[in-house]
Formats: C-alpha cells, structure tokens, sequence
C-alpha cells in the first residue's frame, strides 16, 4: 500500500476518533446539565411546597387567634365549655390541610411566675413546692428553678454561689453561668439541678413556660394543681371543684372561696393565693399542623407551637403603676397586663395577640 495511502486512512481514523470523543463529551456533558435541571426543578418544587407549608402555618395561626378573640366576646371565663375548648376539625385547601389544637395554658403552672418584676414571688414558689410534692418529687427543685431565672448569684434563702452548686449539673454549660432570666421553653428545664429526663416528663402535663405573668385558670387547671394551692390538700379533695365546674364555670375568685373545700381557708391566705388565681386564661397555646397531602407520595409535614396572649386592652390599664415605665420590653408590658387584669373590669375588651412562634420538622410533645 503506498504511504500516501497509509497516511490518509491514519488521518481519517483520528478525524473519526476525535468525532467520537466530541459526541461522548458532548453527551456527557448534556446528560450532566439535564440531571441538574432536573434537580434545580426538584428543589424549587421543595422549597415551593415548604413555603407552602409556611404560609399553611401562618394561616392556622391567623385562624386560632381568630377563635379565640371570638370567644372572649362571648363570655368573661375560659372553661371546658368554651369553644376553643372543642375539637377543631382540620381546614382543607387543596391538596394542603390545616389543623388546630388549642391548649388552656391557664390550666397549668407558669415557672416563670416564680421570678417577675425583679422580685421572687413567695406565694408561686410555695404552690410550686407543694406540686412538687403532689408528683412526688423534691421540692428544693423549686429552689433551683428559682435560682436558674433571678437576677442575683447566690442560691435563694441559703447565700451560697450559684455558679458552685451548678458545677456539679451533669449536663450545664461550659462555664456554669446561669442564663437569670425568663425560661422560654420548659425543655429548659433539663439544664436546671436536680431535674432529669424523668422528672421533666413528670412536670410537663403540669407546667408552662410562658414568658410573662399567668395566674391560674380555676376553671380549667388539673386537681393535681388545685390541691397544690393549699397545704396539705389532695387531688381527691379538688375532684369536686372540676365536677362543679364541668356543669358551670365559676363566674369570680370568690366563687370557689365559697365553697365548703375551701371556705376554712383563712383571709390572710386568701389575699396571698388570689393573684395567682383568675376565672379567664391569659395565654393560649396553639398546634398548628400543616401537611401537604401530595399523590403517589409521602405526605409532607410542618408544626408550629404558637403562644397566643389574650389580656386587657393597653389602652384599659395605662393608668396601672406597673405598666409606667414607657420603655419596658413585651414580656414585661405582658407581665403587667397580666397581673393587672385581675383588678379590670372584665366586660372590657381583650386584646389577642400572637407571643412567639416556634417551628417544628416534626411533631413537638403537645
């Protein structure tokens, strides 16, 4: 074969192999942006259905705070009876749904009443305790609650620094300086002496962590919780405060001071334990859960915790010493708004309003 012949065929066959490489490359390449495409896309779907998701939550909050407002036209209590009380069948838009718990947070013991205004309360600390004992745990917990949210760094009534006895927690921080300050959430909690993972699971049904001051609703709190306004009390005792009240909620504080359980209780501990007690709830928690119901595939889920404030209108009480210092932070107008709420007149409106928002990827313990 001649070599100008040879030389031919050795250039057709590189031409042919440098074509090949060009249409693997190329298909190659093409391949690689269309499974990009097809992932840009997939996510966009992602993020689209979660801020959906979003939406759906903020809508459920809109609707809960709606429920109740309405409510507190209809009635100056807050009782089993109330509508907000009732189950809430889920709101369906599309191939999304919307569903709303509503929980009494009244009904249970606010552990950030122990520490408000810069003062310890002695009268929440000792209902505190005698829960404490109700569940059978220590009452020097209450103490350490206590020490977890005030201002100062010795351990209360005892002297002794704080930051020493919290070396010795397990599972406290670094450098043992305790927040002093208002818990946010009772899972806290776990980071306070004394309270373990079994402890806190024998709290919870049983206390809040609203992050202002929350008297306790009479109408809705648990026996357990009853008993624990007075020394020496049982749960069995308060069965018949929740029997009496499942047929009418008590109108006033003196309602129940009239009853024959209650009515050896001396005046001197009736002032005392009265600003802890209320016939209305001032916070609300909320459950929002938004699930997008897609086809062929697993159901998408997003929950939101809600705390949803209802007291008396700023306007009603501006006159209140408590609420002069003009440039007080939310919690604290709350706190007096709260406390103050007692003495108003209760045919004065209420004002509802969202406290905090928390976001959950899964179903938090409601």
């Amino acid at each position: 074969m001649p070599i100008t012949s040879m030389k031919a065929n050795a250039q057709r066959g590189v031409a042919l192999l440098t074509i090949l490489l060009l249409v693997v490359s190329i298909t190659v390449v093409a391949g690689a942006m269309l499974a990009s495409q097809k992932i840009a896309i997939r996510r966009s779907g992602l993020l689209f259905d979660q801020n959906q998701l979003l939406q759906d939550i903020n809508a459920g909050q809109q609707l809960a705070v709606t429920l109740i407002r309405a409510d507190a036209k209809l009635n100056d209590t807050d009782s089993a009876q109330d509508i907000w009380a009732q189950p809430i069948p889920p709101y369906t838009l599309g191939r999304h749904s919307i569903g709303i718990e509503l929980r009494d947070e009244g009904s249970r013991f606010n552990i950030n009443n122990l520490y408000h205004n810069g003062a310890v309360d002695t009268a929440a600390l000792a209902v505190f305790q005698r829960l404490l004992t109700q569940l059978n745990l220590e009452p020097d917990i209450a103490i350490a609650v206590l020490d977890y949210q005030d201002g100062d760094s010795e351990v209360y009534q005892d002297g002794g620094d704080e930051s020493v006895v919290y070396a010795q927690q397990a599972n406290s921080g670094v450098d043992n300086i305790l927040p002093n300050q208002a818990l946010l959430s009772i899972d806290q909690l776990a980071e306070v002496k004394g309270i373990n993972a079994q402890v806190l699971a024998a709290l919870r049904p049983y206390i809040t962590a609203v992050p202002y001051y929350l008297p306790i609703n009479i109408n809705t709190a648990s026996p357990v919780l009853l008993a624990a306004l007075l020394e020496g009390a049982s749960s069995q005792q308060m069965q018949s405060i929740v029997e009496l009240r499942a047929k009418q909620a008590f109108g006033s504080i003196d309602d129940i001071w009239q009853l024959p359980i209650l009515s050896s209780v001396k005046a001197e501990q009736r002032k005392a334990l009265t600003p802890l007690l209320a016939v209305d709830s001032q916070a609300f928690m909320a459950l929002i859960t938004a699930s997008d119901n897609a086809d062929g595939g697993q159901a998408r889920q997003r929950f939101a915790t809600i705390v949803i404030s209802k007291t008396a209108a700023d306007g009603e009480i501006a006159n209140s010493s408590n609420n002069s210092n003009e440039n007080s932070n939310d919690a604290n107008n709350a706190d007096s708004n709260a406390k103050n709420a007692q003495n108003t007149d209760n045919k004065k409106p209420k004002e509802v309003r969202v406290v905090t928002q928390r976001l959950w990827a899964f179903r938090p313990v409601f």
